[in-house]
């Protein structure tokens, strides 16, 4: 596995953060790190990945902490060394190539139902051993299924905007979260990562007791649109406020949710507003 060169200004910016950083380098570097197509390159995660430069998203990952700071510093304080995290829509791994660097005695749990996605996926960890991830090819849902997935995104998405679908697109397995995770022998999660583009409902409840009994310590879900809303009332009949991040990765409460979003929902019983502050 050999890595591409980057510009040598790319690798000494990639490691600090600033304000708008992924669009001041998607317009310096775009142009030139796309025509690398296809190919092993240090991330901004501090590892190398195989990546497709001529995605944008991509190049993201190479810039710096995908998708922003905010929720990356936050994570870096809450998760214990031998913490558990759920993936659920683990993609090629923007996120759990940053999470399971953090937990060398836990688990990643990474559940990506996409054929193109989760073979790209390991790949990706093939050349990472070391990384505590077990990759699930499915689905998370209400109850156990054979559904489809479809593709609504553009052919550069690498299956980044897949809806779950009765009728269209790859056959997939449905599987419920508590299933799983009796199954494994584990009896709480530290980090919900939940990002299943409209299924969030369902998957949810498919993982009700744990969320009855508060044994999901955190989770860090898309909250677009009107879904968005109803993602936010659901939790909140389990005692689950939804918090979003300053840039410095503090939680703090907003009155208004905003259009496009992810929100960091906490236990209200496990999660005092002394404890927020000091994170």
């Amino acid at each position: 596995m050999k890595s591409v060169a980057l510009p040598l200004p790319l690798t000494w910016i990639q490691p600090f953060d600033f304000q708008h950083k992924l669009g001041i380098c998607e317009r310096i570097f775009g142009k030139t790190i796309s025509s690398y197509g296809v190919c092993w390159v240090n991330t901004g995660a501090g590892i190398t990945w195989k990546l497709d430069l001529t995605n944008p998203t991509h190049r993201w990952i190479v810039y710096g902490k995908y998708e922003g700071e905010s929720f990356i510093n936050w994570a870096t304080k809450f998760l214990p060394k031998d913490g558990i995290i759920v993936d659920s829509g683990a993609n090629i791994g923007q996120m759990l190539m940053y999470l399971s660097q953090w937990i060398p005695n836990g688990k990643v749990l990474a559940f990506e139902p996409g054929n193109e996605a989760a073979n790209w996926l390991a790949e990706c960890l093939a050349a990472h051993k070391n990384l505590p991830v077990e990759l699930l090819r499915y689905g998370l849902g209400a109850y156990p299924a054979k559904l489809r997935l479809q593709n609504i995104g553009d052919h550069l998405g690498h299956g980044a905007w897949n809806q779950i679908s009765e009728t269209e697109g790859e056959e997939i397995e449905i599987v419920r979260l508590a299933d799983e995770l009796a199954a494994r022998n584990i009896p709480n999660v530290h980090l919900w990562k939940l990002d299943v583009e409209g299924y969030e409902i369902p998957a949810l409840q498919g993982a009700e007791t744990l969320l009855h009994q508060q044994r999901i310590k955190a989770i860090y879900a898309e909250l677009a649109g009107d879904n968005g809303q109803r993602v936010r009332d659901y939790l909140a009949n389990f005692g689950y406020y939804c918090y979003f991040l300053n840039q410095q990765g503090k939680p703090y409460l907003a009155k208004q949710l905003p259009e496009h979003t992810n929100g960091l929902f906490l236990p209200t019983q496990k999660f005092s507003e002394n404890h927020l502050e000091s994170l």
